[in-house]
């Protein structure tokens, strides 16, 4: 199908919403289309035929169930598959509005320039209810009001999905973050096509959600020169099934600062000593023998960075005395995620100091072990009136090491 529309405003632009937004990235890969304004009929023609011979093979099949159920691929009692897969996809091709280029306003919930033309359910997106729960949309509709250009969109979607127990659909603001994902997701599928070996959606092993964001996220500001640290991007993963029994959902969203940090940390001297610190997360990872085994093992570093919980006590081995990282690293992190000010900061710094010189004066070490055990602050306090030369210290350092 050659369709041109010059003249016409384009097809698609980013919506919001995760599921079509992945599927406009996942065109604009495949075709090599840069914006998705680029992205015309004959692309979306050329894909529908692609992905029809891709989501036929077997595993690329197991993977959909878990996406469209009941649609062509998924529904056994469905006969020639791949002329009716085919079919639907050309049929939601022929009904896209070209637009005029003129006041782009219509009723789609996902993009709001189009109009739509049949109530979708959850065999076309993802996640929206069933058209047998009509309480469960408004006025008590049999499914969700998408246009037939979204609606598309997310048909290919699975192109850049990630395989991890469930699937795990990437949400970003940042067009570089989620170009650079689209691209390895796709690469991974005609890798698939040209060792005519078929694995589904993109998997590196993964079952642990949170430990497989975090990998992503290091892989990308890892491989791709970008001046990161200034991207600022908003990133949300989805956890999903879509059975149509028991469909599931989680989300974890990536806080802007702790993506500036991790970047900070790709371009700092202190990569190696920031993995000491990620591996101190694991539990028991000196009993961890085989290579891949972390990969599904929980990482108390990483979900307390989702979580927005300090994890500044890994930065440093009671027991084996041991720092690791610089203070340039422990302050970026308290500055940047922990949002602490330069006052405090400065404080901590003379505090710290003001202990490492005492101690090398007096070796007392007795002194040292009694302030390492304090467990709340009133004894914390009272240790350190102990100290020589804290007397001009201690209001600040109440103040400062345990306030707000």
């Amino acid at each position: 199908m050659e369709v041109s529309i010059m003249g016409q405003s384009s097809l698609y632009t980013f919506t919001g919403n995760p599921f079509v937004d992945a599927g406009i990235w996942a065109i604009c890969e495949w075709s090599g289309k840069k914006k998705p304004e680029k992205i015309d009929l004959k692309d979306l023609s050329e894909l529908s035929r692609d992905v029809v011979h891709i989501y036929l093979t077997s595993e690329w099949a197991k993977s959909l169930y878990s996406v469209f159920p009941n649609n062509a691929v998924t529904n056994p009692s469905v006969k020639n598959k791949d002329q009716k897969l085919l079919e639907s996809l050309e049929q939601l091709i022929g009904q896209i509005e070209l637009l005029d280029g003129g006041g782009e306003s219509g009723n789609c919930i996902a993009c709001g320039r189009h109009d739509v033309q049949e109530i979708r359910t959850k065999t076309e997106i993802p996640l929206i209810g069933s058209g047998t729960l009509i309480n469960f949309f408004p006025y008590g509709q049999p499914g969700a009001d998408y246009c037939p250009s979204c609606t598309l969109a997310v048909q290919f979607s699975p192109l850049v999905f990630y395989a991890c127990g469930k699937l795990l659909l990437l949400h970003s603001n940042s067009e570089k973050v989620m170009h650079y994902w689209a691209e390895k997701a796709i690469k991974d599928i005609q890798k698939q096509i040209s060792a005519n070996s078929y694995r589904g959606c993109f998997d590196e092993g993964y079952k642990n959600p949170v430990n497989a964001l975090f990998h992503i996220i290091e892989d990308i500001i890892l491989q791709y020169e970008e001046r990161w640290v200034e991207e600022n991007p908003s990133i949300s993963m989805y956890h999903f099934t879509n059975y149509n029994q028991g469909p599931d959902l989680d989300i974890y969203r990536v806080p802007t600062p702790v993506f500036r940090f991790l970047a900070f940390v790709k371009q700092s001297e202190q990569f190696s000593e920031w993995m000491k610190i990620v591996r101190r997360g694991y539990f028991n990872w000196d009993k961890i023998k085989e290579g891949d085994e972390y990969k599904n093992k929980g990482n108390s570093v990483y979900i307390n960075l989702l979580k927005g919980h300090s994890i500044v006590k890994y930065f440093l081995d009671n027991k084996a005395r041991q720092v690791y990282g610089d203070w340039q690293l422990l302050e970026y992190y308290l500055t940047e995620v922990r949002n602490m000010s330069a006052k405090r900061l400065d404080t901590l710094k003379k505090v710290g100091d003001s202990i490492s010189d005492y101690i090398k004066d007096t070796q007392n070490i007795k002194r040292l072990n009694q302030l390492e055990m304090a467990s709340n602050f009133a004894t914390f306090r009272n240790l350190l009136q102990y100290f020589a030369n804290f007397h001009l210290l201690i209001n600040e350092a109440v103040r400062y090491l345990y306030m707000g």
